[in-house]
């Protein structure tokens, strides 16, 4: 019989794939005790991850951090006395959660009711009450499952799914219609995990070419518009970069013959309303697409050139193992994957 749960709350970097990771760990307890307050916090972003969540009137996104003092004492008062407290991994190996983080986070949870993940810092053993160990050689969905067993919770959903608001004026807002485009994100925000502009411009140029009668929408932010716009002139596309929101993103992935996109959290959102997709991944992210994320039937393919980094990652702006990913098996796995 799993512990009754009247609050819980966990606390994620504020990017779409790890709150969608926190998300899928509190609708597991959602499930289980559909009563629960449940919150997710976050540092920065709190609009970005509240559009995302939409469709989940029962969750609560919080944003709070040391420099916002009032939220910080909204959070005390709501999420004090947790039954369960979950606090985020560390990105990066050697990395730890901030210290503070912990220790607000002890103070929020019951005794007996703080999980983490593993990381370099020194005061784990003192501050939580489970700890679940952090494994590149597992997916990151995984660690939920474990920190939820870890709190003596069943695991309910075996996978991550999303859900969204349905919109039928998206599509004619954008002139598209139903199954006769693909969704194309190259954009990362980040260098270091990014594709070069020559070759966003090259895989759009070879889809488009080989793919006749198909449609190209090329999605990003406000930020990317611009290079967007160069990348797809005089090709066969929309461009749709800052120009939709989320939920309105989610209603065109659902309503596409499938997604071409970078390692970031757009493809996450396609891979969870399981859309056909097509993943380009650097060598270091490399568990978020093992088969343990979404599962073994799930309609995806993740790319990467691995041999470029045999001898551990090339840390640099636009690495080879993202950036000489040949664009003729981004164009086979479209064909094979999105039925063209």
């Amino acid at each position: 019989m799993p512990i009754p749960i009247r609050k819980a709350l966990t606390f994620r970097a504020s990017s779409i794939g790890d709150c969608l990771m926190g998300k899928y760990l509190l609708e597991n307890i959602h499930v289980q005790f559909p009563e629960a307050r449940l919150g997710m916090v976050v540092a920065s972003r709190g609009a970005m991850i509240r559009d995302v969540c939409a469709a989940y009137p029962w969750l609560e996104i919080i944003e709070a951090n040391r420099t916002n003092l009032s939220a910080l004492l909204l959070l005390l008062k709501n999420f004090h006395g947790s039954d369960l407290v979950v606090t985020q991994y560390a990105g990066k190996k050697g990395g730890r959660f901030s210290s503070a983080s912990k220790l607000f986070a002890r103070a929020l949870a019951k005794h007996g009711g703080l999980v983490g993940f593993t990381d370099a810092s020194r005061l784990n053993g003192i501050l939580y009450d489970q700890l679940v160990p952090v494994h590149s050689d597992i997916a990151v969905a995984e660690h939920e499952r474990r920190a939820l067993g870890a709190a003596g919770l069943s695991l309910a959903l075996p996978f991550p799914t999303l859900a969204f608001i349905p919109d039928s004026t998206v599509l004619p807002a954008f002139g598209l219609e139903p199954k006769k485009y693909i969704v194309m994100h190259l954009f990362s925000g980040n260098t270091s995990r990014g594709l070069h502009p020559d070759k966003k411009r090259e895989l759009l140029a070879v889809l488009a070419e080989r793919l006749p009668g198909t449609r190209l929408v090329v999605s990003g932010g406000a930020a990317d518009r611009e290079e967007a716009v160069r990348a797809a002139e005089n090709i066969s596309a929309t461009v749709i970069a800052g120009e939709a929101t989320l939920q309105q993103l989610m209603n065109l992935i659902s309503e596409s013959r499938g997604v071409v996109s970078v390692d970031t959290g757009v493809a996450h959102i396609a891979a969870q309303l399981r859309a056909p997709l097509v993943v380009l991944y650097t060598c270091v992210g490399r568990n978020w697409w093992f088969p343990g994320q979404y599962g073994e039937d799930a309609p995806l393919k993740a790319l990467s050139h691995d041999d470029s980094c045999l001898a551990g990652h090339i840390a640099q702006d636009y690495p080879p193992c993202l950036n000489e990913i040949q664009a003729e098996d981004v164009l086979y796995w479209s064909g094979r994957l999105f039925g063209l």
